[in-house]
């Protein structure tokens, strides 16, 4: 029970490895908060979180709103007395399978909105309640797409490349406060935007063609990852519940690849 009388929000908590992680903080003992731009995915998660044994509060969140964000923090921090631990998951990828040059303004605007400027107007919004405790610990998800530079996800690797970015001025700013910043690359789940990105790969792909999305990915697991197994949601939500722990107390700044070697 590392995350023992811990309160943790969770962005984009509703579905996929936003809910694996939400469980997982619960599993160890934390209260959680789950903003989703769904609530009716936020609802049933907290109906999970709740079975545990643990307080969890729903909030319907627009994370590209600033002023969402802002009430969502406030009220958490009213719901739950206090906030310790923020998880910036929320994320899309659209545009996908187009190289740059068939992208539009359109696509880099949304994913910049969701995947880096969200995580700007959390971290802005939480870091006085953390600062004048002197404590927190802030946990952004990342992806390997950033480091490996894809060309068939352009804005969403610049953009996950500029969250491990921000996530070290974040960390700088707020080490003098005791509060912890790092970030988790995923490496290769079968989610909902896998299955998207594996339609794209079949269709451009001949080699690919008369494979399920699950072979497909399966074929891609063996052909990428030196251990030669899948990452999962629960993956991350471990990586995530360690980082947001005390044993990670003297570890801030960093972006930690739960890829099973991919990157390396």
């Amino acid at each position: 029970m590392r995350l023992t009388g811990k309160v943790a929000m969770v962005s984009g908590g509703g579905t996929g490895i936003g809910r694996a992680i939400a469980l997982a903080m619960a599993r160890e003992g934390a209260d959680i908060l789950v903003p989703d731009i769904h609530l009716a995915n936020a609802e049933a998660v907290v109906g999970e979180v709740r079975a545990l044994g643990r307080t969890a509060v729903a909030q319907q969140v627009d994370v590209t709103k600033e002023s969402q964000i802002q009430t969502a923090i406030r009220e958490g921090i009213r719901a739950c007395g206090q906030i310790d631990i923020l998880v910036n998951n929320a994320g899309v990828n659209p545009g996908l399978g187009l190289p740059f040059t068939r992208q539009v303004e359109a696509d880099w605007d949304k994913v910049f909105d969701v995947n880096v400027k969200s995580v700007f107007f959390t971290c802005k919004a939480i870091a006085p309640h953390f600062m004048e405790r002197r404590a927190g610990k802030i946990v952004n998800i990342a992806s390997i797409a950033g480091p490996l530079s894809s060309t068939t996800m352009p804005s969403y690797s610049v953009s996950k490349m500029g969250i491990i970015t921000f996530t070290k001025i974040v960390a700088k700013e707020l080490a003098p406060y005791s509060v912890n910043v790092n970030a988790i690359c995923p490496g290769l789940l079968y989610t909902d935007m896998w299955k998207k990105i594996g339609e794209v790969i079949r269709e451009t792909n001949p080699a690919y063609a008369d494979l399920t999305p699950r072979q497909m990915f399966e074929k891609r697991v063996e052909e990428w990852i030196p251990m030669k197994r899948e990452q999962t949601p629960e993956d991350i939500g471990h990586a995530a519940v360690f980082l947001a722990s005390e044993e990670a107390r003297n570890i801030t700044g960093q972006a930690l690849m739960v890829d099973g070697g991919v990157v390396m």
